[in-house]
């Protein structure tokens, strides 16, 4: 499971990420598009897109990773004043991954 989530978290590209996060926050419409992977992200990320549309226990495993990663961001930004521990959970390789999956399921959308 972790070389998984580390081959998720080289498809993402991180200024595309930064990036589109800064835009989500200012609550701009589309702040996640294709831009935010790599190459071979954006198939993988197509490939994800589909099988959580067609596969009820593919999705309900993204569902729970994506509820879980929520939990401990609501929790970290509790006392985050200046958003950095924020910023930083969600350029962290576990924030790609739900970034990548979050974005397949139409979380961010």
């Amino acid at each position: 499971r972790d070389a998984i989530s580390l081959d998720l978290a080289r498809m993402v590209d991180p200024s595309g990420l930064a990036d589109a996060w800064e835009r989500y926050y200012r609550n701009e419409r589309n702040a996640f598009t294709r831009r935010v992977y790599t190459a071979q992200g954006l198939g993988t990320f197509d490939e994800l897109r589909r099988r959580y549309g067609s596969d009820a226990d593919f999705r309900e495993s993204v569902d729970r990773y994506a509820q879980e990663f929520e939990r401990v961001l609501a929790e970290a930004a509790r006392d985050d004043r200046d958003g950095s521990r924020t910023r930083s959970y969600l350029l962290s390789e576990q924030g790609k991954v739900y970034t990548m999956l979050a974005h397949a399921a139409g979380r961010l959308d």
